[in-house]
């Protein structure tokens, strides 16, 4: 019998990688997205600006900022660090969106809101600022695009990280037999097909993804 199988839908880092093979799996991987960078202007000042993102904060932080004079809210913790490394303090980090929300709500009415984004960002927050009629904008600073690709070989186990990212793979490819891994309970809401196993970490950080997956191939290996 050959070596279980693990595709990512996202290149990872070279030690990623070597640890997945150290564990006797095989590995496979491709962009199922591409991030391409918007032109846009620094808006105004507002009291909070929100980051949902990696690819936002990036996008931001290479331009002229007066972040260090507002109320920094954000998404993630990969996001918060590269906050702290130019000395931008969050006021608050929450593990998903729906718990900013919950933040969010209890802030005073009368604040004004900015959100820096990309093209395919989910409607939640939005949704909740114009229901709760909130002095909001969106800047979108980068763009999704699908880069779906047919897998030739079925994985025992396929790793997702964002909603598009499932979009994009299941354009090309079955997942009915493979063991799904998601960070987010919004990358595991999209999908279309039923998974062989639908796995979600709450802990939006690749290398427990990463681990997640290797403990379950390796206990059903032998299965």
């Amino acid at each position: 019998m050959g070596k279980p199988l693990l595709l990512s839908t996202k290149k990872l880092d070279p030690a990623l990688r070597e640890r997945v093979v150290h564990n006797g799996i095989a590995y496979m991987e491709y962009d199922a997205i591409r991030i391409a960078p918007v032109s846009f202007s620094m808006p105004n000042p507002t009291d909070y600006v929100i980051f949902s993102s990696q690819n936002a904060t990036k996008a931001v932080l290479k331009s002229e900022h007066w972040l260090a004079q507002t109320q920094v809210l954000c998404v993630g913790e990969q996001s918060e660090k590269l906050l702290l490394n130019k000395g931008i303090k969050t006021v608050k980090t929450t593990k998903n969106m729906s718990e900013m929300v919950v933040f969010i709500e209890k802030l005073n009415k009368n604040a004004s809101f900015l959100h820096f984004c990309g093209n395919r960002r989910l409607a939640l927050l939005a949704t909740k600022m114009a229901a709760w009629e909130r002095n909001f904008r969106e800047e979108i600073v980068y763009e999704t695009a699908l880069h779906a690709q047919k897998i030739n070989a079925t994985p025992n186990a396929i790793l997702f990280y964002s909603p598009s990212g499932v979009e994009s793979h299941e354009k090309e490819n079955n997942v009915g037999n493979s063991r799904c891994f998601c960070i987010g309970a919004s990358t595991a809401k999209a999908f279309v097909q039923q998974p062989k196993e639908l796995v979600v970490i709450d802990e939006p950080r690749i290398k427990t993804l990463v681990a997640k997956a290797i403990q379950h191939v390796k206990k059903h290996q032998h299965a």
